[in-house]
């Protein structure tokens, strides 16, 4: 792999997608249930406005539930972005270096002087989205890297290089099955 050196800053934007990226990941099927069950409270709604049937007030309250908990769900999400935010160890907004090369990654950011390096093959799992790359180092420490810090060549040159060190602890929608 060629040597990719760049630098950027943090923002919060990036922060929050990766946030809320974590969210649907941890409670994947729940949400999959609130959309289902709030999709058909809609059309169970619809028919009976056109009297279909006759419309059950448990189908409604039941909804109503689901809909709350997703709101406490989210608001939750949203509580711990500020929190984090006005947090003193805060890296948004801070000026991240990253280097990778020889099979390995490098991360600093000199305003929290956190340098840190990692063997490719060692990181617990990566994530692509459309937006960026989560690297995480353990189940509980995760790094971003925006591609808006990178260009396209070293986003697909990255990419081969995750898909060839961490196998399936890369996940990429990105990545074509075959190419595993």
């Amino acid at each position: 792999m060629k040597k990719i050196e760049t630098s950027f800053h943090a923002e919060l934007t990036d922060f929050r997608r990766a946030s809320y990226y974590g969210l649907f990941l941890r409670h994947r099927r729940a949400l999959q249930i609130l959309f289902l069950v709030l999709g058909a409270a809609l059309l169970y709604y619809i028919g009976a406005r056109i009297n279909l049937g006759t419309p059950n007030p448990l189908v409604f309250f039941l909804a109503a539930a689901y809909l709350v908990w997703g709101l406490l769900l989210f608001a939750g999400a949203e509580k711990e972005i500020r929190r984090y935010i006005k947090s003193p160890d805060s890296l948004i907004g801070c000026e991240y270096r990253v280097l990778l090369e020889d099979h390995r990654i490098r991360i600093e950011i000199p305003e929290k002087k956190v340098r840190e390096s990692f063997n490719l093959h060692s990181l617990h799992c990566c994530f692509e989205l459309a937006s960026m790359f989560l690297i995480y180092t353990t189940p509980q420490n995760v790094y971003l890297l925006p591609k808006r810090a990178l260009e396209a060549e070293e986003i697909e040159a990255l990419r081969e290089e995750l898909v060839s060190s961490l196998g399936e602890r890369f996940s990429s929608r990105f990545v074509k099955k075959g190419k595993r």
